[in-house]
């Protein structure tokens, strides 16, 4: 069988540095992707390996304006697919199929979308197919008391990160680490003045990332967090590829068939000092690792894309001791290692560049957006970052 002929395709981005692995990988993979953004300077944005960028408005605040101009860039560019990459875009997209004329549109039915980023949801769904979650319980924002249940640090959640409101605008809510002194300060951030509560659980982060098709299954990838930030529940700023558990992946498949999902998605854990793994949240999404499974020989965003226009995936075994660098985050997770007792050690080897490491945003083939990246970091003082708990479109 002859090779298909590569496909343009538009991928709506945002400012994280996930979109510039989608947009790399696809390229590699033979695509012309095109990136909608509705912001400037973004990694991907410098990147060499678009073929260009759209302009489209930001659908937090203007969900209609962005379908239309989206719409409109997709069928002018005559792409084969439109691909979101956060929470908001497919909650904005789902069912908006009439309007892409024919174009293929990344975003499983409206129903799968909202059932997928219910954290409510999830923790029913999750003790249903066998997969262990912290104690939980259900809060109201006039009930303090409640987020005592368990003691301190704790976790509050929201019961949805991403609510899209009758006008059509989108509000973002987020999970909170939470100590005694902050309780009324978090209460007053809970939307919809209800959430859950957990306890804060001590432990290395853990995920299983891939993609689903129809709530199957296609390939899944293990990877564990050597190095978090901010701690202690940030995001990983240093990780390693790691043998597939497979009573994990088949916990990960039945809660993925139980949503019906259709993409990539994210799943993570918390490991304990006694092994056991605790679902925390699923990313249904690209999410900020995806630089490590290329790396390591999956590329998610060719298999999704595969899938959504008909065609057999070519997918194989990953590699295992693959790793993974957040410049940025890893930078302050060293620094505050050579501060604490007993991490000096440890922050010292972390600073020699090891072999099979991929990097969030450098590359010496695409240069570019290491820029954003010098710009951030001169700010980075002033900037609060949210890890797995926080909801954030890099989980």
């Amino acid at each position: 069988m002859p090779p298909l002929e590569p496909n343009s395709v538009l991928l709506v981005g945002n400012a994280y540095h996930g979109v510039l692995a989608a947009v790399r990988a696809l390229r590699a993979a033979g695509h012309a992707p095109w990136l909608a953004v509705h912001e400037s300077r973004t990694y991907a944005g410098f990147s060499r390996t678009r073929a260009g960028t759209v302009s489209v408005p930001n659908p937090e605040y203007d969900s209609e304006g962005f379908v239309r101009k989206l719409a409109d860039a997709a069928v002018r560019l005559s792409v084969a697919a439109v691909l979101p990459s956060t929470d908001t875009h497919f909650l904005t997209l789902a069912g908006r199929e009439a309007d892409f004329a024919g174009i293929t549109l990344g975003t499983p039915s409206r129903e799968r979308v909202v059932r997928a980023m219910d954290k409510e949801t999830l923790v029913k769904i999750a003790t249903t197919v066998g997969l262990q979650i912290p104690p939980t319980t259900k809060v109201v924002s006039w009930d303090s008391k409640a987020i005592s249940t368990f003691g301190f640090p704790a976790i509050v959640k929201p019961l949805r990160s991403r609510v899209q409101n009758p006008d059509g605008t989108i509000s973002t809510y987020s999970a909170h680490y939470v100590s005694d002194g902050q309780i009324e300060q978090v209460l007053d951030s809970l939307g919809g003045r209800e959430g859950l509560v957990q306890p804060y659980i001590p432990g290395a982060l853990i995920s299983v990332a891939g993609v689903s098709w129809e709530g199957e299954l296609v390939c899944a990838l293990h990877q564990a967090s050597i190095r978090i930030w901010p701690v202690p529940v940030g995001g990983s700023a240093y990780a390693e590829t790691i043998a597939p558990d497979a009573k994990l992946e088949q916990g990960v498949g039945r809660l993925l068939r139980s949503i019906g999902w259709s993409g990539l998605f994210h799943v993570q854990f918390i490991r304990n000092s006694r092994g056991e793994h605790f679902l925390i949240d699923i990313n249904p999404r690209i999410y900020g690792t995806l630089a490590l499974a290329s790396a390591a020989g999956l590329n998610l965003p060719q298999i999704w894309v595969d899938l959504l226009l008909g065609r057999q995936p070519d997918i194989g075994d990953y590699r295992i001791g693959m790793n993974f660098r957040h410049e940025e985050k890893d930078a302050q997770a060293l620094a505050r290692l050579l501060l604490t007792s007993g991490g000096r050690q440890h922050a010292l080897l972390g600073l020699l560049p090891r072999r099979r490491t991929t990097h969030a945003i450098f590359s010496l083939h695409d240069p570019m957006p290491l820029l954003t990246s010098m710009a951030k970091l001169t700010r980075l003082e002033n900037q609060k970052d949210k890890g797995p708990f926080g909801d954030r479109p890099e989980a």
